[in-house]
């Protein structure tokens, strides 16, 4: 097993703008645009969801979104939420405030990282506080971050028993988001 920084195993760090105009420039339909409120620990969000048009997607055409895609809030009071992109959302595009991380496929796996920043949450949220006067995580911050790489088979064993248990937390909240309902109903 070796310890990598993100940057040596990631084809792509790096986070969007927002369209010139802000929320008056938004459009009702059209490319995506994914902002802070959309990325969760584990979830993708449809709430708020944006949408640019043709040519302001043109213009961010350097942080487009892909499969697989780590989304990693990096400024404000959402600092260190992370997730993959919802395939649903492509195409798509993301704000300042929310970085794309892609993994090198052949190396390590987008979900292998999705838990690794899951992991060490507590630690970005103390680096992101350092000094500034609001919370932020730096390009710089996220490609140094060094994590352990076992080969691509011990991952993805690992992953299944993250998923696993990521599954049973679903359920479990389902449920209890049924038995809160219903004993409203009483």
């Amino acid at each position: 097993m070796a310890i990598y920084k993100l940057k040596d195993i990631c084809l792509k760090i790096g986070s969007g703008a927002t369209p010139r105009g802000g929320k008056e420039a938004y459009c009702n339909e059209g490319i995506s645009l994914i902002r802070s409120q959309n990325v969760l620990d584990f979830t993708f969000s449809y709430d708020g969801l944006a949408h640019i048009n043709d040519q302001q997607a043109e213009k961010l055409s350097n942080v487009e979104v892909k499969p697989q895609d780590i989304l990693l809030n990096i400024t404000g009071d959402s600092v260190a939420r992370v997730c993959t992109v919802d395939p649903r959302t492509l195409p798509a595009r993301v704000n300042q405030h929310v970085a794309i991380i892609r993994p090198d496929e052949n190396r390590v796996l987008s979900s292998y990282i999705l838990y690794f920043l899951q992991m060490i949450k507590p630690y970005l949220l103390q680096i992101a506080a350092g000094g500034a006067t609001r919370n932020a995580l730096t390009k710089s911050m996220i490609e140094n971050l060094e994590l352990e790489v076992p080969d691509i088979l011990s991952q993805k064993k690992i992953v299944s028993i993250l998923d696993d248990i990521q599954e049973k937390i679903r359920d479990n909240n389902e449920i209890n988001k049924n038995l809160a309902q219903a004993d409203c109903l009483l």
